[in-house]
């Protein structure tokens, strides 16, 4: 099925992402940042972190792979490995006109679990999943953060997708500030001018206002809907669809550029000595009391 090798990627990070939060053995997650219980469990192992020193970790971590990322993958991360894209490619599947209104109803209850899911495992790896579990029935804070997280993100795929891709979205934003012009791979190639001027390329696409055919455009976020809607324009042709990605590897959508390797190589660095920072035995005082048996 077309649907799921384009999006493989995406599955292939997705599956392991909502299986984490429930692996652990001795009483520890394979990956934990335990805000309950003040302590990150790595590998079946825990190290005492004070709850700021976690949220710092956190903070350090997501800055960090978000940079990593935006150099390296670039908007290969946008159509390929983010869960607006996924969801965009299911809303195009089950919202055709041919399909059933049944057939269109499970594919948006399929959309708005996958959207809850999403939530609860993010949620879930700050808080035990039977903790958290606990926290829905009850309706305490954390609970309630799965709640409000999983209404932002199904309002969001609903209501506002391309236009938060296009304006809002502090990964697009950290990649528009990078020279990526060179790593966009979808191009409008029409040297005999075969095309029929349908605009679905164009009624397709998630961004507002955006037109592939007329080259280079900063918002793109790779995600492939206008080469689809191409093909099946020239399905009956001889000639191929005018919209196609280059082919190149996953690892060089960034570019190639040594100043771009050695950029990431710092933020590296600079990640494992914060890591090692926050996570200092001298700053555990506020922690160890909660940790500790008292007899």
């Amino acid at each position: 099925m077309k649907f799921l090798r384009v999006n493989r990627f995406f599955l292939a990070v997705l599956i392991p992402f909502l299986l984490i939060p429930w692996i652990s053995w001795d009483g520890f997650h394979l990956l934990l940042f335990n805000f309950s219980h003040d302590r990150l469990e790595l590998l079946g192992m825990e190290l005492e972190i004070s709850t700021y020193g976690l949220i710092g970790i956190v903070i350090l971590l997501g800055l960090g792979v978000a940079l990593i990322s935006a150099l390296s993958l670039s908007r290969f991360y946008c159509g390929t490995l983010c869960p607006n894209t996924f969801f965009a490619h299911l809303l195009t599947l089950f919202g055709k006109k041919k399909k059933s209104l049944l057939s269109k109803i499970g594919g948006f209850s399929l959309l708005t679990f996958l959207a809850s899911m999403l939530a609860f495992s993010l949620v879930a790896y700050g808080i035990s999943t039977d903790e958290l579990i606990d926290a829905l029935i009850h309706l305490t804070f954390a609970g309630w953060l799965v709640i409000v997280l999983s209404l932002l993100m199904i309002a969001e795929v609903y209501m506002v997708q391309g236009w938060y891709c296009a304006y809002l979205c502090p990964y697009g934003a950290t990649c528009a500030i990078l020279p990526i012009e060179d790593r966009l791979t979808y191009r409008f190639d029409d040297p005999n001018i075969n095309c029929t001027e349908c605009e679905g390329c164009v009624k397709i696409c998630p961004i507002p206002d955006l037109d592939i055919r007329h080259g280079f455009d900063i918002r793109c976020i790779q995600c492939g809907l206008c080469e689809v809607a191409c093909e099946k324009v020239f399905a009956k042709c001889t000639h191929p669809s005018l919209i196609h990605p280059e082919k190149r590897s996953i690892l060089r959508a960034g570019g190639r550029s040594m100043g771009i390797a050695v950029a990431i190589i710092t933020i590296i660095l600079f990640m494992f000595i914060g890591i090692f920072f926050l996570s200092d035995s001298n700053r555990l005082d506020s922690c160890r009391l909660e940790n500790s048996v008292l007899y």
